[in-house]
């Protein structure tokens, strides 16, 4: 459901700024004393701004032309020898997170001089960036190695500003150690990025309404105006993990050739609304195979992480009215769905409905059933770019929005905010055969009248695959949030 997250985020990106600051050797004397070794390794970045005492660097947050969001912060880091000379050998080094460096310069706080502007200073949470690789290699013959990225989750520091409700200054201390040749010189080893975060008290909204809608949800008899009855509905008001009567979850490596590795820890239910989120993380594969030509078992390690719930076997739905009310991630390489297959028969014969689909910059709409071969879908499909919508309202992207779809013997009709995108006539959605299946062939999946036969719901978000690549890592988290489902059938 929707708050006033937006308006509190708007008041804390209002003043935020990055900045890195270090004082590049743990004691106070700064000074060089002529004896410097030239073959010593220095992390590029803390060489190049070093000025004696600090190494400096500032930057501001970027802010999306709407202003309602802010993008992650990303720093590129490499390796050098002293001077920018060319390496004789190969130079490996570890970056690491130094724990260490920062509760020394805490410590000189009290100190003042350079060291005051770390009063209340925190470490960087690990779970609010990602380093792209832990290890630095300066190749024989070369200047300046490849380059390690470091991504800080802008959103995470906004969000934990306005949930402190006060202003936030986080430290990330890199250092380079462990040298396979050459020695580090220890006046530029470690760069330190400050990220101050400074919270304003946000103005009450205009109409409270919109940003604080009833949290209670709706009675379990509610009726619609056209008589159908509630049949059952999830609004996701608790915490932890949605309800496991209704609900269970998908795991590993599922469909698609997905990027991401499917578990339940991404999918939690938090401020009225589940929220299902996809995370830059490795998790080994338990069936992975060398060499192996499956895309589920010839990746040691996921790159990705998110998650997947569907609705246990009794909670299949057939014919009536489906609500859900979300709002997407539509950053490249995300994936998120609404969607639902038969519980009968191996697909597509049982058929599969995507009230939403979004990927490469479009919102689908689609309607599957039985095609000519095995595994072969028939498809009424309907795509819209997503720039429809945010022409007409920029903030489209950081609302909720509401999926209907309106299910009888005849039609299927998909709307999005009251929009229509898929209409189906059910008289032409009969399987052309079972095409070896042994089952299914020549049925109609949408109309009949088979008791006991349905569709499963499924909301997940997927990350990359054939659909999804590629994906832009400076994006994540990735935040998939849905407020509610409801499915409402005929009284009869």
């Amino acid at each position: 459901m929707m708050k006033m997250n937006k308006i509190w985020m708007v008041a804390c990106m209002a003043t935020a700024f990055i900045g890195g600051v270090y004082g590049c050797d743990d004691d106070k004397d700064f000074s060089y004393e002529g004896q410097l070794d030239l073959n010593l390794l220095n992390l590029t970045q803390a060489r190049d701004v070093w000025d004696g005492a600090e190494c400096n660097v500032t930057t501001a947050l970027q802010q999306s032309e709407d202003e309602t969001t802010v993008k992650n912060f990303t720093y590129k880091l490499n390796l050098s020898l002293y001077q920018g000379r060319k390496a004789e050998q190969e130079a490996k080094v570890n970056l690491v997170v130094n724990k260490d460096t920062l509760n020394k310069v805490l410590a000189k706080v009290p100190e003042g001089g350079i060291y005051a502007k770390y009063d209340g200073a925190e470490l960087l949470p690990e779970s609010y960036y990602h380093l792209s690789s832990q290890t630095l290699t300066l190749q024989a013959g070369e200047t300046k190695s490849d380059a390690v990225s470091v991504t800080v989750y802008s959103s995470e520091l906004i969000t934990a500003c306005q949930e402190a409700e006060r202003n936030l200054l986080y430290v990330l201390p890199l250092t380079i150690e462990s040298s396979s040749s050459y020695g580090v010189n220890s006046k530029t080893n470690t760069l330190m990025l400050l990220f101050n975060v400074t919270y304003v008290k946000p103005e009450e909204p205009e109409d409270q309404e919109a940003y604080m809608p009833d949290k209670v949800g709706i009675p379990d008899d509610h009726e619609l105006e056209n008589g159908m009855k509630l049949l059952w509905h999830d609004e996701f008001n608790g915490t932890g993990e949605p309800n496991p009567d209704i609900w269970q979850f998908e795991t590993g490596f599922v469909r698609n050739e997905e990027d991401q590795w499917y578990q339940k820890e991404n999918a939690k239910m938090k401020d009225g609304a589940l929220l299902i989120e996809g995370r830059i993380e490795a998790v080994k594969n338990p069936n992975y195979q060398k060499g192996s030509s499956d895309w589920k078992k010839n990746r040691e390690y996921s790159e990705y992480t998110s998650s997947c719930i569907l609705t246990k076997p009794g909670y299949v739905f057939k014919y009536g009215r489906m609500e859900v009310r979300a709002k997407i991630p539509v950053e490249q390489g995300a994936w998120p769905a609404i969607w639902s297959t038969g519980n009968w028969w191996e697909w597509p014969l049982g058929g599969e409905i995507d009230m939403l689909e979004f990927y490469k910059e479009k919102i689908h709409a689609n309607v599957c059933w039985g095609g000519n071969k095995r595994w072969e879908g028939t498809w009424n499909s309907k795509n819209y770019p997503i720039t429809n919508f945010t022409s007409k309202d920029k903030q489209w992207p950081d609302k909720y929005h509401l999926w209907v779809m309106d299910w009888d013997k005849d039609f299927m009709r998909i709307y999005l905010d009251g929009e229509l995108l898929n209409e189906t006539d059910l008289t032409l959605t009969v399987n052309k055969g079972d095409n070896g299946a042994g089952q299914g062939g020549y049925q109609n999946p949408y109309s009949n009248d088979y008791e006991g036969f349905g569709q499963r719901m499924m909301l997940n978000l997927a990350i990359g695959g054939i659909n999804g690549r590629p994906v832009d890592n400076t994006a994540f988290p990735l935040k998939y949030h849905i407020d509610y489902i409801r499915i409402y059938q005929s009284k009869k």
